[in-house]
């Protein structure tokens, strides 16, 4: 195996195991471990979008060792859980909340990598996905949710009020709910889903695009969330409303560093005196991994490897951080899990590692 890929897939396995703590809590970056930066923000926390992330790569890598143990944390120690069935911003590794928000996206990640991940037959899995659909659908009045929701970037909120939802907030609890569905057979899950998603359809309709958030007032712009569209949230057609997205994503957020959140990103990772320092987002390489896996969803092949072959280059050793910048001053969180699971994931899209195989070695020279 070329080197590149061989460290970033060692490095994987190396990180993804470090951020599995013995009582099965799964951080997003182990702070703890004496390469983590100094001056950047604290990501010794439980976010539960991440740690679905990292499940579903941990089962493509073979390691299966921490899946249960992730599951139990949820119901033995995760605030709330077992009495709601919602998932909130994050958590410390001893289970209490440290975010208050609800997230609805998390909760739908977390169902998509267990049903993926698990055979129906599993008791404490059922168990879990049981709860998670329940919280969501408590939660929906069958137009948006009754609760303010957070978008997974944790920056912006939809009120109730203004019938507001986020897209792929939709996405991931529609596919979530889909896939709990075909797995318990409750009827309940598949009505919200099929709610969820006409929503998602009547937005890409109305706009010719997916936006960022639809509803009495709708926020228009594009957001790099929206590849979860086209994977593994796939609840929409492959048609031309989602391609433009996928085309505005690329037109808007890619940059030489790489795919950003959203246009005018100021969240660097950088802290000092307990100051979170908004100089300008680098480029995330968790999301042009996502981007490229887009791609070849949707059937540009050639323009994937290509873009994919052009960023990892820029990714310097065997780990990968939250953003990369222009200059060496600002520093980032490193590693970051959910950019490993990223990477890892991208060879279960792709068809196994023999094409990321070959990509490297045509970037490294190994093929002339």
């Amino acid at each position: 195996m070329p080197n590149k890929i061989r460290e970033l897939i060692e490095g994987s396995k190396e990180v993804i195991l470090e951020c599995s703590l013995k009582n099965g809590a799964i951080v997003a970056a182990n702070t703890d471990n004496p390469r983590y930066p100094k001056h950047v923000a604290n990501y010794r926390w439980v976010w539960p979008r991440d740690a679905a992330f990292v499940l579903y790569a941990a089962r493509l890598l073979g390691i299966n060792t921490v899946q249960k143990p992730f599951l139990r944390w949820l119901l033995e120690r995760a605030e709330l859980f077992r009495e709601t069935g919602m998932v909130f911003q994050n958590y410390a590794t001893h289970g209490v909340r440290q975010g208050s928000q609800y997230q609805a996206d998390q909760a739908g990640s977390l169902l998509w990598a267990i049903c993926e991940i698990f055979g129906r037959g599993e008791k404490l899995a059922n168990e879990v996905v049981t709860l998670l659909a329940n919280g969501i659908c408590n939660a929906w009045n069958g137009r948006n949710f009754s609760e303010v929701v957070w978008d997974l970037w944790e920056e912006r909120c939809a009120i109730p009020d203004l019938r507001e939802n986020f897209i792929y907030s939709l996405a991931s609890c529609s596919f979530g709910l889909r896939k709990a569905y075909e797995r318990l057979k409750e009827k309940t899950w598949l009505k919200v889903s099929r709610q969820m998603r006409k929503i998602i359809i009547k937005a890409g309709e109305t706009f010719g695009y997916y936006p960022r958030s639809f509803g009495k007032i709708s926020d228009k712009r594009i957001d790099a969330s929206l590849l979860g569209l086209v994977w593994p949230f796939e609840v929409v057609e492959k048609d031309a409303v989602l391609k433009r997205t996928v085309h505005l994503i690329e037109t808007k957020l890619l940059t030489p560093l790489g795919v950003k959140r959203y246009e005018h990103d100021e969240y660097g990772d950088m802290v000092e005196y307990n100051i979170y320092l908004r100089k300008g987002a680098g480029g995330w390489p968790l999301l042009t991994f996502w981007y490229c896996t887009a791609l070849f969803k949707l059937g540009e092949e050639r323009r994937a490897r290509r873009i994919f072959k052009n960023y990892l280059r820029r990714i310097e050793g065997r780990h990968i951080p939250e953003h990369l910048f222009e200059d060496r001053l600002r520093k980032s969180v490193l590693p970051l899990a959910w950019a490993h699971a990223t990477i890892v994931a991208v060879s279960g899209v792709w068809g196994g590692w023999g094409f990321l195989i070959t990509i490297a070695a045509e970037t490294l020279g190994y093929l002339r």
